[in-house]
């Protein structure tokens, strides 16, 4: 029982009340007949189930101890029907709330994430410095390397936030341009084979050496000719 029991009353207290083969039961007040207007709400819904508690008075169901003992086991509440009604209500309302919440918040990460990306391709695009007669071509890797280097969760170099952004952006380019300008990924797949196995430490070295100098190389190349086309050496 869990409070004071006024006998004429037992719908205005807050009772324990046990399921039995001849219906509801109480150790202070026996049978029990449910309250006209009650109903039973089935446990499983914790925040309905708090909603009902918080608005009143209701009695708690339980499944009494079997004969061989054991504990007694919760079924949930008898309760007025509005209570539950109303509470019923109040969750499909917070739901609704939690839900346009998370809405909001993903855009806004998403607005930010945006911006972000927007902020690395900038930052690669100036740090490329091609001249114009290159402009597509920067334009193509900046785009490229930013979204490369910004995945949400990669680990990748865009992520980090121990670098400035001209820091990080030069990587990024550079690591773009070696994934894709360069023969770098091919001849990792010719050294490791199909079964992917262990590449020769000195081998990789010389393969890492070789993809930055071919970067350097294109790097030189597009940055050192005019709008026209020709050499501004």
């Amino acid at each position: 029982m869990t409070g004071m029991v006024a006998e004429d009353d037992p719908a205005s207290e807050n009772l324990d009340v046990y399921d039995t083969k001849t219906g509801w039961w109480n150790p202070v007040l026996g049978d029990l007949e449910v309250p006209d207007g009650w109903e039973f709400l089935a446990s499983g819904d914790a925040f309905i189930t708090r909603r009902v508690k918080a608005g009143g008075v209701y009695w708690s169901a339980w499944k009494p101890r079997n004969r061989r003992g054991g504990h007694r086991r919760r079924l949930g509440l008898l309760a007025p029907s509005a209570a539950i009604a109303t509470a019923r209500c109040d969750a499909i309302a917070t739901a609704e709330q939690r839900a346009a919440a998370r809405v909001a918040s993903t855009r806004h990460r998403d607005r930010v994430e945006a911006d972000y990306r927007l902020e690395m391709r900038e930052a690669v695009y100036r740090w490329l410095a091609f001249p114009p007669a290159h402009a597509d071509v920067a334009s193509q890797i900046a785009d490229g390397a930013a979204a490369q280097a910004t995945v949400v969760g990669s680990g990748r170099v865009g992520r980090t936030r121990t670098l400035s952004v001209e820091e990080r952006a030069a990587f990024a380019a550079r690591a773009y341009l070696r994934h894709h300008y360069t023969d770098y990924d091919d001849r990792l797949d010719d050294a490791t084979g199909s079964l992917g196995d262990d590449i020769d430490t000195d081998e990789y070295r010389e393969i890492k050496r070789a993809a930055h100098d071919a970067v350097e190389a294109f790097l030189a190349v597009h940055r050192h000719h005019d709008a026209t086309g020709g050499s501004t050496t």
